[in-house]
């Protein structure tokens, strides 16, 4: 990922500055707690840059669907700690230099430092977990992670092989290792607000999210061969068109998710967020 913002990227972040903060206050604070440990400032390291987007769509759909008794702040700290440690051991499997235009975790703290992050996460993301009064909580980020661990490996395998890789196969990977983190994001901000019982609904909805998300992602990596989509094989040749075919899909199934929440400021952000960047 370059260092240079790009203007959307930018536009995002003034857009939305105001969760971003919050969300940034929230991670700073929870750090706070371990300041003493050896991997803190590692993991600080880590943490700085990035959109926030996955801690966003928790405000956002907590927001939307009224704010329960609960705070969502901690919650949107454990799901950016997993994505973050998730960078970090992609970076060492992709054996990539750069992070956020700034060295990669593994290049400037080690290899031993970079597996070793995962334990600490794990650490931090239990304690928030067992915070909480709603035991789903725990679950949903479990499922998470045990997912993108999955799809991590699903690919690797794939790239690996140096054989062509069917649709089937990519969709499963992107379904795994991307858009589990998206669901358990919105499924977390439904559970934390005043309408628990629509998690369910809302998990699909950010499963939607999260596949639109990587669908466009993937399109700038066409033509990388050591990338996933670069062995993807589709019948006629027309891997681009079919990509940005059920980017559109899932983009508009996310929105239809969205039609019957009552209106709000918060929901008018959500659908904006998802038409605009998804």
């Amino acid at each position: 990922m370059a260092g240079e913002l790009t203007s959307q990227e930018l536009r995002f972040m003034r857009e939305h500055q105001e969760y971003i903060e919050r969300v940034d206050r929230g991670l700073v604070e929870l750090m706070k707690a371990h300041v003493s440990h050896p991997l803190w400032e590692p993991m600080m390291y880590s943490l700085k840059g990035g959109k926030r987007l996955r801690p966003l769509v928790v405000l956002l759909v907590n927001e939307a669907l009224g704010p329960g008794e609960e705070d969502p702040v901690p919650a949107t700290a454990a799901v950016e700690l997993l994505h973050t440690v998730s960078l970090i051991h992609d970076d060492v499997i992709d054996r990539e230099d750069d992070r956020r235009g700034r060295m990669a975790y593994y290049k400037r703290y080690g290899l031993d430092s970079a597996l070793l992050s995962a334990d600490f996460v794990l650490g931090i993301i239990l304690d928030i977990t067992s915070r909480y009064k709603e035991r789903a909580i725990g679950g949903e980020l479990a499922r998470a992670a045990i997912e993108m661990s999955a799809g991590e490996e699903l690919e690797r395998k794939l790239i690996k092989s140096a054989q062509g890789v069917t649709w089937e196969e990519y969709v499963k990977v992107l379904k795994q290792k991307t858009a589990s983190l998206f669901r358990a994001a919105a499924a977390l901000g439904a559970l934390l607000s005043s309408k628990p019982s629509l998690s369910d609904r809302f998990s699909e909805f950010g499963l939607e999210l999260g596949m639109a998300y990587q669908l466009r992602d993937d399109l700038s990596d066409m033509d990388r061969p050591n990338e996933l989509i670069g062995a993807l094989e589709v019948p006629g040749g027309r891997a681009a068109e079919r990509v940005m075919t059920e980017a559109d899909r899932y983009t508009a199934a996310s929105l239809e998710t969205l039609r019957d929440v009552p209106p709000s400021p918060a929901l008018s952000k959500l659908e904006k967020l998802v038409a605009e960047y998804f």
